[in-house]
Order: C-alpha cells, then structure tokens, then sequence
C-alpha cells in the first residue's frame, strides 16, 4: 500500500506531465510541421521565381517538409522584404533577396536593412553584361569606352526604371570609367530589351541569363561582365577587371528570415540549402545560364552583405540619388 508522501510525489509528476509545453517544449516540436514560404518580392516568372522553383524540390527533400513559393510584387521589392522582417520568426516565413534588397534602403524610404534578418544562404551569382545590338559600330568594349569618352552623353543607355538596380550600375561604370551616358528609363527589363532590339538605345546592363538568347540568336554582343572571372558560356568576352575597375554590379539571390528566429530552425534551413545548391538540377540549370552556384552561409553571408552594401551606396552617393 502507498504512503500518503508516495501518492503525493505522483501526483506532482502526473501534473507536471499534463502541462501544456512551454517555450522550451516548443523548441523540440518537429521542424518543420508545416510548409516553409519562399516570400518572392517580384512578379512571377522573374528570376526569383526561377530561383525558388530551382530549389525547390531539391530542398523538400533535404528538409522533410514541403515549400510554397509566394510572390509578393510591389515597391521595387520593399512590400516583401517588409512582410518577412515583420512575420514571425519561426523559419516558416523566408524571403529571397538580392542587390535590389540593398540599394533599395538608399533608394525609396520603405527599404528593409539587412540587420533586420537573420542570413540563411546565397545561392548563386549571375554576372551583368554591357550589351549593344550586333550591328552597333562599337565591337569592343574599349572602343564603347573610348566613345563615351569623348562624346559625353551622346550613348543612350537603357535601364529598367530610374535608380533601379542596373540604373545605378551604368552609374557605376561612369564613376570608374569617367564617362557619361544618357539613361533612359523602362518600365521592367522586358521593355527595356524591347527598346534595344528596336534601335531605340544605344545599349544597357543586364545580367547575362537575360541576354543570352539574343546573344545566340545574333541580335545581341556583350561588350564586358562583371564577374571576377570571364563568363563560360561567353568565354570571349572580358571582364570589368580586364579593363582595370572592378564592379560587382551583377545580380545574385540569398535567403533570409526574421530577425530571432531559432538558432536549431537556421541550421537545418542551412544545410537544406546547401543540398539544394548542390544538387545537380539546381548547379545544372544555372551553368546554362551563365550562373555561378555557391553556397554561402550566414557569416559568409554577412561579410559579403557588407562588401556589397558598401560598393552599391558608394555609386549611390556617386549619383546623387535620393530617397523617393
């Protein structure tokens, strides 16, 4: 027969036992229990959305779990990245960034500081390329250079909406080079193209998984990248490097949550993207493309956050933009 100090004792542990978990319990709950949103801040059918669709399967099934792909479009990415860095912190809300991501916090008055997240992963880097028609009379990037040079302003360059990404990129190529161009803004890269195709531009920056199809099909020559090293799908072409400047002012896409989020849930997000990355469908679709595939983690991350954010606000400043 049970001592009354026994019945007590097992009273207390079967109470302890029926107590709703708490913050503690919690952070042992399956991860994750539920679909993870890769939070696109652009329109579908953009290379954000190429991206996430790219990791997709491949992360599922390193993670366990399923991904819903939501685009998110509006206010040059900033709608997005707000919605992210104000959803809970829990890895089941992550947003894709790129270099819109930092030059929007200089350019509009909604942009979303880095440190307001928690880094995951970069996934790949996409070089810009200098374009012109193939019947331009410039065949060389020097000889585009040197035009400029001595005919300031005369070279219309296209660009996919004022202080957009590659706006301040052409800027850029003006700071280290000492030229001027005269910028014509479009409504989106498509129209920007368009209006190249139809000789209503000299020339623009984009990156080179857009241009590539014309640069096959003859409509296009890229003059110059601005990778480290010369693109292997356009391995005659130079490099900013070559030309003696260096300006990373291509396109690139990592991944981010709120800011707290578990430190346990970063890690397996972590190295589910590292699979991803390093799947064969994923490395494959951006060989094709003119992509370099890397899989940079959250230090990694940061460190080139920084280096980025340092070059994108010197061309800014450069400009003379300001927040609209």
């Amino acid at each position: 027969m049970k001592t009354r100090k026994q019945l007590v004792m097992m009273g207390i542990v079967w109470i302890t036992l029926s107590l709703p978990l708490g913050a503690n319990g919690s952070a042992q709950e399956k991860f994750p229990s539920r679909p993870i949103q890769f939070i696109i801040p652009w329109a579908a059918g953009g290379g954000g959305t190429i991206n996430a669709q790219a990791l997709q399967v491949p992360f599922e099934k390193a993670i366990g779990g399923s991904v819903q792909i939501v685009n998110k479009p509006g206010g040059g990415g900033t709608i997005a990245w707000n919605f992210v860095a104000n959803s809970p912190p829990d890895g089941y809300t992550l947003g894709i960034t790129n270099p819109s991501g930092v030059v929007t916090v200089y350019t509009t008055k909604t942009g979303v500081p880095l440190d307001r997240f928690d880094p995951i992963a970069y996934t790949v880097g996409v070089p810009a390329g200098v374009v012109v028609r193939t019947e331009s009379p410039w065949k060389t990037f020097k000889e585009f250079i040197d035009h400029a040079q001595k005919n300031p302003e005369k070279i219309q360059m296209a660009n996919s909406g004022h202080a957009a990404m590659y706006h301040i990129g052409i800027v850029g190529i003006e700071m280290a080079m000492g030229v001027k161009f005269t910028h014509v803004p479009f409504k989106g890269t498509g129209p920007c193209i368009t209006a190249l195709l139809g000789g209503h531009v000299d020339g623009s920056l984009n990156e080179v998984s857009t241009l590539l199809p014309y640069v096959e099909s003859k409509k296009f020559r890229v003059l110059a990248v601005s990778s480290q090293a010369r693109s292997p799908v356009l391995p005659d072409v130079p490099t900013f490097r070559e030309f003696g400047f260096d300006l990373d002012v291509g396109t690139w896409y990592a991944y981010v949550s709120a800011k707290g989020t578990p430190k346990d849930r970063l890690q397996k997000l972590q190295e589910a993207f590292r699979a991803a990355v390093q799947s064969n469908e994923f490395k494959s679709l951006y060989q094709k493309q003119g992509g370099v595939t890397e899989f940079k983690g959250p230090e990694a991350l940061v460190a080139y956050f920084r280096e980025q954010d340092r070059l994108w606000k010197r061309i800014i400043e450069f400009g003379n933009f300001r927040p609209e």
